[in-house]
C-alpha cells in the first residue's frame, strides 16, 4: 500500500497549504498493509486508497467551507446553522474518519436522462456490465437493478450481503468495512483528486448518524465542474429516486 501515499501527501499538502513539517497521517496507521490478493479484488471494484487529514491539522470550519464549499448557499434564516442536529452529525460523522485511511469508490457515475435508468461505469450509462457491483443486485433480490431509485433499507442490505461475502472469501482488508461514502469524504476525495466526477449532474446520497443513532441523509453532488459544493439533507422518500451512490472502505 505505501506506494500511493507519497502521491496523496504532496496532493493534500499542496491543497491545504501545509507546512512540510506537519504530520497529515500518523506513522502508526501509514503502517497498514493489505496483502496481494485482496488489493487485487478491490481494484476490480475502482477501490482507491486515500488518507483523511486528522482534525488537527484540516478542521472542519469557516476556512474548510470556504475552501471546499465555495458555492454553497447558508441559509439566511439560519444563522445558528451549526447548533443544528444535520450540520453535528455532520462534524461529528467526518471527525470519525479524520486521521484514518480508507478506500474510496472511484466508478465513473453517469449523466441525468429521463428515468433516470443509467448504470455506473461509464460517463452515459448505458452499459450495464460496466458497473463492478453489478453482481450483487440479483444476488440481493433488489429491486432496482441500478444504483438509483434505493432507500435506506434496501442500500443496508446490498452493503451488509457484500460485507458478508467478502469476508467469506477472505477479501476484506483486516479491520475494515464496507458502507456507503460520506458525504464529506466525497467532497474532499473528489475536490482534490477526482474532479472528473464533476463533469456529470448526477448526485449521490450519503449519511452519518446523529447522536441517537439514527441515520442522517444527504444528497451531495457538484454545482459546476470542478465543485462538489451541493450538499443538502434528505427529506422526503421521493428524493431518493434520483440518487446514486458509491462505496467505501473504513475501518471498524
Amino acid at each position: 500500500m505505501q506506494e500511493w501515499i507519497k502521491d496523496r501527501d504532496n496532493k493534500l499538502r499542496e491543497f491545504f497549504q501545509l507546512a512540510p513539517e506537519v504530520e497529515i497521517l500518523p506513522s502508526e496507521v501509514a503502517g497498514v498493509e493489505v496483502p496481494a490478493r485482496v488489493a487485487e479484488h478491490l481494484a476490480q471494484f475502482n477501490l482507491e486508497w486515500h488518507m483523511v487529514p486528522p482534525n488537527e491539522v484540516v478542521s472542519l470550519g469557516e476556512e474548510y467551507r470556504k475552501r471546499l464549499y465555495p458555492m454553497l448557499r447558508l441559509d439566511p434564516q439560519n444563522p445558528d446553522y451549526k447548533k443544528t442536529a444535520s450540520y453535528q452529525a455532520i462534524t461529528d460523522g467526518h471527525q470519525r474518519h479524520q486521521g484514518r485511511i480508507i478506500a474510496v469508490e472511484t466508478t465513473p457515475k453517469p449523466g441525468y436522462l429521463p428515468g433516470n435508468r443509467q448504470f455506473y461505469g461509464t460517463p452515459y450509462g448505458f452499459e450495464d456490465r460496466a458497473d463492478p457491483f453489478a453482481t450483487y443486485w440479483g444476488r440481493g433480490n433488489l429491486a432496482n437493478s441500478t444504483r438509483y431509485g434505493h432507500d435506506y433499507t434496501s442500500l443496508r442490505k446490498l452493503v451488509n450481503l457484500i460485507n458478508e461475502d467478502w469476508r467469506a472469501q477472505g477479501l476484506m482488508p483486516q479491520g475494515y468495512r464496507l458502507t456507503i461514502c460520506p458525504p464529506v469524504v466525497f467532497n474532499l476525495i473528489g475536490t482534490v483528486f477526482h474532479p472528473e466526477w464533476s463533469q456529470t449532474e448526477s448526485l449521490e446520497i450519503g449519511f452519518y448518524r446523529d447522536t441517537h443513532g439514527s441515520a442522517k441523509c444527504y444528497a451531495v453532488g457538484s454545482s459546476a465542474p470542478g465543485d462538489f459544493s451541493y450538499i443538502r439533507e434528505i427529506e422526503t422518500n421521493s428524493e431518493w429516486t434520483w440518487l446514486g451512490f458509491r462505496t467505501v472502505l473504513v475501518p471498524e
